[in-house]
């Protein structure tokens, strides 16, 4: 049986209304039926948060996939982290899982007129930065920026908060995170 990790922060941990929830685990495992989907997403976290408890919650699994997505707290301008040092720690987590099991997902489309600390430049550069990483280790990459901004009102696939996703924003990660994933299967 596969074992496919999903890593990353609130929005790929399921939060909804404030509460992690399963619903995009049960998503990927639906996609998946014959794997073990495990979700190590820890709300609030970034990549540098991420590397504290990253050999414990995801190499000690030896998974055979996984999808690190992060950005939405590493673009924060309070205490601010800058790309390089972004990239640095995506290129840790890769670098120690093998590129051949990873799938990369850029920053998510952030409502900055409700989150000004969360600025569109930031979001930009966090996103090319995270698109250079996948060039680098020629990994699947998911342009999930690109994808919400595609859209004339990308607000749409946000929660009341403008930060976490709502139905349509998991429809639209399901739909272009499942092909990811199976490229790297």
């Amino acid at each position: 049986m596969k074992k496919i990790v999903l890593f990353g922060d609130a929005i790929l941990g399921g939060v909804h209304h404030e509460r992690v929830t399963d619903c995009f685990t049960n998503r990927i495992q639906n996609a998946f039926a014959d794997a073990q989907i495990i979700n190590c997403s820890i709300p609030g976290h970034k990549t540098s948060d991420a590397l504290t408890h990253f050999q414990r919650d995801v190499v000690n699994l030896q998974p055979d996939i996984v999808v690190l997505f992060f950005g939405a707290n590493d673009i924060l301008t309070t205490n601010e982290m800058k790309p390089g040092y972004f990239t640095n720690n995506l290129s840790h987590m890769i670098t120690e899982i093998g590129p051949q099991k990873v799938v990369l997902v850029s920053p998510p489309y952030v409502d900055y007129h409700k989150h000004p600390d969360r600025s569109w430049p930031r979001q930009l550069q966090f996103a090319l930065a995270a698109e250079q990483m996948a060039k680098s280790y020629h990994l699947p990459f998911v342009n999930l920026l690109d994808a919400m901004q595609a859209q004339k009102q990308p607000e749409q696939y946000l929660q009341a908060d403008g930060l976490h996703f709502n139905e349509s924003g998991y429809d639209l990660l399901e739909r272009l995170l499942v092909p990811a994933i199976k490229q790297a299967l």
